[in-house]
Parts: C-alpha cells; structure tokens; sequence
C-alpha cells in the first residue's frame, strides 16, 4: 500500500470543485456510498461538465456533459456506469430533471444504474449544470 501522494494546486481545486458539486446539500442529495458505486467499477472513471440555457437548457447540458465524457474518454461506448448532478436557478422545473434523467438513462448501457441528486443555485439566472461521473 502506498503512503500517501502529493497533488498539485491544480488536481486540487478539481477535487474540491467536484466534491462540492456532487456532495452539497440539495433538493436530491448524493451520498459517498452513491460516488463510491461509480468510482469502484472497473476501468476509467471520467468526470465531465456540461451547462446549458434557454429552451431546453436541461438536454443541452446534458448533451454537453455527454459530449465532453465522449472527448475525453476518446470512446464512442455507452458508460457502464453513471451519476451525474444536476444544478439549476430557482425556477428549475420537475419536467426539466425528469428530462436530464431520461437523456441520461439513454445514454447508458441498459442494465446500467443511473444515480443523480439535483440541487438549486439562485445565482445562475437561466443556467443549468450538470456534473457527470461514468465508468
């Protein structure tokens, strides 16, 4: 077993930024035991950003986030895995989130667990975020 490893500043805000992101409180909370599912599976795990606005700002961000896992795992393959956080300014909508859900089940194997945890955050105006983490 290693003793432990140095990361620089910034690995560091990286992770500080995701776990702020997938951890904070929110209307569906995300727990350790929900990342560690996705983080334990075998192969590469890939975290990726997508935000969207406007009309259908929801699949936007989701197909932006999608986008980027598919950069920059450079596979065309549907994740095994996927957990993905969704933030969104005080007029979200149910019909967004269940909209973000849908796309992302698609997006997936289809035996394959989608997590997700949606929070607010009233200083994005019109902005939706989206964090993903696949295996």
């Amino acid at each position: 077993m290693e003793k432990g490893f140095i990361i620089d500043g910034s690995a560091k805000r990286k992770v500080i930024r995701i776990a702020k992101c997938l951890l904070a409180p929110g209307e569906i909370n995300l727990s350790w035991n929900d990342i560690s599912k996705v983080l334990l599976q075998d192969g590469k795990t890939v975290i990726a950003f997508g935000s969207g606005t406007g009309k259908s700002r929801e699949t936007k961000a989701c197909g932006n986030a999608l986008s980027n896992y598919r950069a920059i795992s450079q596979t065309t393959k549907k994740p095994s895995q996927l957990l993905f956080r969704l933030i969104g300014p005080k007029n979200l909508l149910l019909k967004e989130v269940n909209n973000a859900r849908e796309m992302m089940e698609r997006s997936v194997c289809p035996a394959s667990e989608v997590i997700f945890g949606v929070a607010r955050d009233d200083s994005l105006n019109d902005e939706v975020r989206i964090t993903l983490m696949a295996t």
